[in-house]
């Protein structure tokens, strides 16, 4: 079977022999890319989105990666025109497109439509479901009124950035979405989604595999160190970060030595767009006004051995989301054995059930988010068990050869069809 994947960015064994540097996000697609291969009788390619505009075709440890180059005014003609290219040189006989939210997924399905390949589309996030979470479920109108500069510019630039960047790619992704025959999702959240934009569309469910760091990593009660949580991204208002900021007051006062590491580096002080930097002004002003920075510490980035270790010294991870498909972040925990606190949002109820693999909290109540820490800090049989049970469930869902097999049996479905 010869499939064709697209994938909204360029993954390290392509990486590895062109002049750019690999994604540290988006370690699943080599994580399941090595299982597929692994199956008798697959040959896989690879279509990268590559934001610099490099084109490029090469081979690597038995994977063909072809390029989908973004130059500046890159339209749908031009990108469908390459995805023909790339069509008619691997003779693939299916196609796997990965997400929604970029030009050339539409490009690759109005393609493999001419071609009459059939193509699955898979999703990540889903633009129309998160639209009205976008701002971080910050209030606005609040922020606008309060007279303070800071405040205002972010209160407007999270608007902005909402409604003039974000907006404009929800269409293109219901069109994509609308016109899809076969969908391929992993939670009751994107099911309830792609149905709402496509109920025609059959529908298959397929878990991640994660990167093998974290399966081989566990979390040590004995080792770790107490009252400290770490936290998979703060760099976008989604990502609900402003939230557990909120809560470090009440925790600081139980744990002076709370420690709260960071993902990435810090959503401020670089140089991002304007549109990007209200968050980051927004956070930054946050921060010294609670007199928290000192328990607040950035990692940089970081590789998946350096998080998975991260993962396995901490007293608890946190997902901080205001809205979320299937969170990566929460499957590597799990994975680790790290005693979860989730937001209740998206798809994370589908991977942890309340009480028993992880203690849930309503996104935008910073007081539960603190009794929920509290709660893990206090009691070490509830973290313990917390953490077994974590473990326990994520090997199941995340089960590499499992995962493969189930992805390539999906394959052979639609192929039937």
């Amino acid at each position: 079977m010869n499939i064709l994947w697209t994938v909204n960015l360029i993954p390290r064994g392509a990486a590895a022999s062109l002049p750019v540097k690999s994604d540290v996000l988006g370690g699943w697609v080599e994580a399941m890319a090595a299982q597929l291969k692994q199956i008798e009788g697959v040959r896989l390619a690879i279509a990268c989105k590559s934001d610099t505009g490099l084109d490029f075709a090469v081979e690597q440890d038995g994977v063909s990666y072809r390029a989908l180059p973004y130059r500046r005014g890159t339209d749908l003609a031009e990108l469908t025109a390459v995805c023909r290219k790339h069509i008619d040189e691997l003779r693939p006989d299916i196609i796997h497109i990965e997400g929604t939210e970029f030009l050339h997924a539409k490009a690759m399905l109005t393609a493999a439509k001419e071609k009459g390949v059939p193509a699955v589309v898979s999703m990540q996030g889903i633009l129309n479901g998160q639209y009205g979470y976008q701002c971080g479920l910050l209030p606005i109108d609040d922020l606008l009124l309060s007279g303070k500069p800071v405040e205002v510019f972010s209160a407007l630039t999270l608007h902005l950035r909402k409604t003039r960047w974000y907006a404009p790619r929800m269409k293109p992704e219901r069109e994509l979405i609308g016109s899809a025959e076969y969908i391929l999702g992993r939670t009751t959240w994107d099911r309830a989604h792609t149905y709402a934009l496509n109920p025609k569309a059959k529908y298959y469910s397929c878990a991640r595999v994660l990167r093998p760091a974290f399966y081989d990593t566990r979390w040590d009660m004995q080792t770790m160190e107490r009252h400290s949580v770490y936290v998979g991204n703060s760099y976008y208002a989604l990502k609900g970060f402003h939230f557990l900021v909120e809560a470090l007051p009440e925790l600081i006062r139980e744990y002076p030595d709370i420690k709260v590491y960071v993902a990435g580096h810090p959503p401020f002080g670089d140089r991002r767009s304007v549109l990007k930097k209200g968050y980051g002004a927004y956070l930054k002003k946050r921060i010294e006004t609670l007199g928290v920075g000192g328990h607040i510490t950035f990692t940089g980035t970081l590789t998946a051995e350096e998080v998975a270790r991260r993962l396995s010294a901490v007293n608890a991870y946190v997902l901080t989301s205001v809205a979320e498909n299937s969170p990566n972040t929460l499957g590597e925990a799990m994975l680790v054995g790290t005693p979860c606190v989730s937001s209740y949002v998206g798809g994370a109820p589908d991977m942890a059930e309340n009480e028993k693999e992880a203690l849930f909290y309503r996104s935008d109540d910073p007081a539960l988010l603190a009794w929920c820490l509290k709660r893990v800090f206090d009691d070490d049989a509830l973290a313990l068990r917390l953490s077994e049970n974590a473990r326990r469930r994520a090997l199941v869902t995340h089960d590499a050869g499992g995962n493969a097999r189930t992805l390539y049996n999906t394959y052979l479905d639609i192929l039937k069809r």
